[in-house]
């Protein structure tokens, strides 16, 4: 037990000075990770066209920065690459996107949130849907 003690004592003496005056480099952060992404869209109301609906998206990320993104149609077009802003949250960071439009034809469609660069992670599918059974406007 002395001896170990003693051993011990003698290599923290000797690795002491090899130490000393050498700044040591805090930890990096690594790059930003998108760990997943929701989607939601608040359809019309009413039957009536056109009328006001909203889409609300949120992207989640291992830290705070800039992330890309792309609203997709189930089978259609491809809008964007638009930008967002993930700022800290309780578990990293949090992208939230919001849009509000007017629909002014019927539809029945769904839509996803594509994350540039992030490997291939995608939202859910939300759907629109409208009839514009009773026309509005002139």
């Amino acid at each position: 037990m002395k001896t170990t003690i003693i051993l011990t004592a003698v290599a923290i003496a000797i690795s002491a000075p090899a130490f000393a005056g050498q700044k040591l480099a805090a930890p990096q952060e690594g790059p930003m990770i998108v760990k997943s992404a929701q989607f939601a869209i608040k359809s019309p109301a009413s039957n009536a066209c056109p009328a006001p609906a909203k889409s609300t998206g949120w992207i989640f990320t291992s830290k705070p920065g800039p992330v890309s993104y792309m609203i997709v149609r189930k089978g259609g077009a491809v809008a964007g690459p638009f930008k967002a802003e993930a700022v800290k949250a309780a578990s990293g960071a949090m992208a939230t996107i919001s849009r509000s439009f007017e629909v002014t034809s019927a539809i029945d469609a769904e839509y996803r949130i594509l994350v540039a660069g992030s490997g291939g992670v995608a939202s859910n599918w939300a759907p629109l849907k409208a009839s514009c059974k009773i026309p509005l406007g002139g």
